[in-house]
């Protein structure tokens, strides 16, 4: 008797916790306590609904990700993995569909399987990084015993095995080199704090996040440093949506220019009564202007399409709004806002219907489209009318244009104002960089131009020379005196360096000399936002076509107290020009004559 009242008193406790935990959970505003990525989801949607300006919304989104992170790391420290993934449920039925699609082809179904599985390790990696977050620091050995296990549970054969071993083994590698020493951690820190040029993929917040895909927005640029003033009025935004997914209708006030770094899709513009549909493929440019109308969809059913945006903002600089009309609760159309009395007149409707319209659609700003949508959608696509002034407005192939210096260890794209109009009127410059591994693009200047670099894949470095961060500089922003004009002082110098990856941003602003290096093992891609591209002129520091080496003779002199002689043949040593070997490489290439040259000194 007193061991069933025990139970009973047991089971009731039991019952008692749950409830706390399902109205704990609720008081967050969230409903489902099974399931934090649904619940992150909700969270992301009751900011939509509720938060009516920009920065409130991206300010409730940062809060929604903050409990997100730390639920998964209490999960962590509790051992629960959860069984329902979405990554791997896309990844189960996007192997289907090779197997189906290529069944009479094996190496076509093996490469599909292939993409398949680099899209599903993107998406396990990057939730991978939101939810070890501290713990990385923590103990690097236990996430590398982790990953090993991973691989274990989910390789089909011993090829995949030994692929998402080896992925392991890099990634374990590339964070023991980050954290490294103490004494490393800390001054990568304080370079870090003291870089206003870099901007990691943390420096995004989402925009619109749904598990079709997302489109996140960069920090305003100024809110890094007072030194990126000159391009406050620009903001950076990346478009990632996955295979079949639809980006809903909504227009900007600003304009955009848009830069198709991955995939295919087809996109339409809707402006007063004209519309254009037009095909997008990886290297297309393309602007919409301020208040068109804009919905794409991704035609591809296992490759993700992902775009790059330039904005401009039109109305409070520095700031942009996404306004949906096509919507409902979620995405939240703007429609609700008018009275109702306005909203029957303008539609000619009564109320109830319209509230049954505009209250309809829940699902978030993208969603997934059926086979058949797709091929409409898309039907039409470069069919677009003329749009006012007769301009067609259709994309530019920056890929398909001659490069401007191509090599082997490399291709430069360049388009300007005169390959495609809208960058005229916008004064801009888009270019696209592939660097071949090990290789780097030559000390450079802008003489009137801000970059903005966007790295599209691949790993490197950005070495900028800086004459703001100076100790001298440092001294001023610590309420120092002003020493530009100090005597004896003369002008200094800081070396400011970006370890840059996929998703990362750098500035390199007008007159500051740079290079951009490619780390071994893997191409560095890159695009590239050139602001006030008119007259600017890119000047080489080395290589063949230095503008050093243009001094007269008595400037080199006088410049560098040394005989001409002796400073052309430094200036002249450098046989490439744009792209040469980097550090890495050129030490690779040098190391097997030293074996030589002591054989030879023996002899002598």
């Amino acid at each position: 008797m007193v061991a069933k009242s025990d139970a009973f008193f047991l089971c009731l406790a039991v019952l008692v916790l749950s409830a706390t935990v399902v109205l704990g959970y609720r008081g967050l505003g969230f409903d489902n306590p099974q399931d934090p990525e649904q619940r992150l989801q909700q969270c992301r949607q009751q900011c939509e609904q509720q938060q009516r300006g920009q920065e409130q919304r991206m300010q409730c989104q940062r809060r929604c990700q903050d409990r997100y992170q730390e639920e998964i790391r209490e999960r962590g420290r509790h051992g629960e993995d959860g069984d329902d993934d979405p990554a791997r449920r896309r990844f189960d039925e996007c192997r289907q569909r090779c197997g189906h699609q290529h069944r009479h082809d094996e190496q076509q179904r093996r490469q599909c399987e292939s993409r398949c599985e680099a899209q599903y390790e993107e998406e396990r990696r990057g939730r991978r990084e939101i939810a070890v977050g501290v713990q990385t620091h923590e103990d690097p050995e236990r996430r590398y015993r982790q990953c090993r296990q991973e691989c274990t549970q989910r390789a089909q054969d011993k090829r995949q095995l030994q692929q998402c071993e080896q992925r392991c083994e890099e990634e374990s590698k590339e964070q023991r080199r980050r954290e490294g020493s103490p004494r490393q951690k800390e001054e990568e820190t304080t370079t870090g704090e003291r870089n206003p040029y870099f901007f990691d993929r943390d420096s995004f917040v989402d925009q619109v996040r749904t598990e079709h895909g997302h489109v996140r927005v960069l920090q305003n640029f100024v809110e890094k440093s007072e030194l990126l003033l000159g391009i406050a009025n620009y903001r950076i935004a990346i478009v990632e949506l996955n295979p079949r997914a639809f980006l809903m209708p909504h227009h900007l006030d600003a304009d955009a220019v848009y830069y198709v770094a991955r995939g295919c899709g087809a996109i339409t513009l809707v402006c007063e009564e004209k519309k254009e549909t037009h095909e997008l493929r990886r290297g297309d440019i393309l602007e919409a202007p301020a208040g068109a109308i804009i919905y794409m969809i991704n035609k591809d059913s296992n490759e993700k399409l992902v775009l790059i945006k330039l904005l401009h903002p039109v109305s409070t600089p520095g700031r942009f709004e996404v306004f949906y009309g096509a919507g409902g609760q979620n995405p939240k159309s703007f429609f609700p806002s008018f009275s109702d009395e306005i909203l029957e007149a303008a539609f000619n409707t009564q109320r109830d219907r319209l509230s049954r319209i505009f209250g309809q659609q829940r699902k978030g700003g993208i969603v997934e489209a059926s086979e058949e949508q797709v091929r409409a959608l898309s039907r039409h696509a470069s069919e677009g009318r003329q749009w006012p002034f007769g301009e067609s407005k259709g994309p530019f192939n920056l890929l398909e244009k001659r490069p401007i210096h191509s090599s082997r260890r490399g291709q430069l794209h360049d388009a300007d104002g005169d390959d495609y109009r809208p960058l005229k009127q916008l004064d801009l410059r888009v270019s696209h960089a592939n660097l071949t591994e090990g290789s780097m693009i030559a000390p450079f200047y802008n003489s009137r131009s801000t970059k903005i670099t966007v790295i599209v894949e691949g790993k490197g470095y950005v070495e900028t020379v800086c004459p703001h961060l100076s100790e001298r500089g440092r001294s001023r922003e610590e309420g120092g005196e002003g020493h530009e004009g100090r005597e004896g002082g003369g002008q200094r110098y800081q070396n400011v360096r970006s370890q840059v990856s996929r998703g990362t941003v750098t500035v390199i602003p007008p007159g500051h000399p740079t290079v951009i290096v490619a780390s071994r093992g893997r191409n560095l891609e890159a695009v590239c936002f050139e602001i006030r591209a008119e007259r600017n002129e890119r000047n080489y520091l080395a290589g063949r076509n230095n503008v050093l080496k243009q001094l007269d003779r008595e400037a080199k002199e006088l410049s560098f107290d040394m005989p001409a002689r002796e400073v052309e043949e430094v200036l002249n040593a450098q046989g490439e020009q744009i792209i040469v070997a980097g550090p890495e490489e050129r030490e690779r290439r040098e190391r097997p004559l030293l074996p030589m040259l002591e054989i030879a000194t023996a002899f002598m």
